[in-house]
């Protein structure tokens, strides 16, 4: 049975500098800007033909599109900021939230010194570095796309300890019964 390998990257707003490429080119510009677009009508009304101005339904969708153009800039300026409030703020603390659930499962794992070869191991803890989650399992942080399985949660001493003090107090309590002499 042939297996393909599942690749995993971070979700692109979350990409630094150094993984995105940043090149500009140094062909024109096809779309207008507002600057354009005001620079283009000036120069028409400046040119035109004074014994036949420019009528008022013309000027007036005219404006109407700079209007659009400026409104679209505007929402494009919020839109940039949003996204850039979700991928610094929100979705890093939300990763961060996820991956701290899976604190104390015992997970299968593949090795990260001999990638044929798969480990098995408990969460100790989780932590986010650029943009990509990765697990602390026995000192080693390993990155979530390298977990082929998780179980269920590990019982740690301390919960065995908890569970034995639990039972032992209800039997206890048991033997007291309020009323009853002995």
């Amino acid at each position: 049975m042939a297996t393909s390998e599942v690749r995993y990257e971070p979700a692109p707003w979350l990409k630094t500098e150094s993984t995105t490429s940043t090149t500009k080119t140094n062909s024109p510009n096809s779309s207008l800007d507002k600057d354009a677009f005001l620079k283009l009508l000036l120069t028409e009304l400046r040119y035109q033909d004074p014994m036949e101005p420019v009528k008022d339904k013309e000027f007036m969708a005219q404006m109407a599109s700079f209007s659009s153009l400026e409104q679209m800039t505007n929402l494009n300026t919020g839109f940039g900021k949003l996204s850039s409030n979700i991928t610094e703020n929100l979705l890093p603390g939300l990763m961060l939230q996820q991956s701290s659930t899976m604190i104390g499962r015992e997970v299968t794992y593949t090795n990260p010194e001999d990638a044929t070869a798969s480990l098995t191991g408990v969460i100790e803890s989780a932590l986010i570095k650029d943009g990509v989650s990765y697990y602390v399992i026995d000192g080693k942080e390993i990155a979530m796309s390298k977990i082929s399985k998780i179980g269920e949660q590990s019982t740690s001493i301390d919960q065995a300890v908890l569970v034995e003090i639990l039972y032992r107090l209800d039997l206890l309590t048991s033997h007291l019964i309020p009323g009853e002499d002995d």
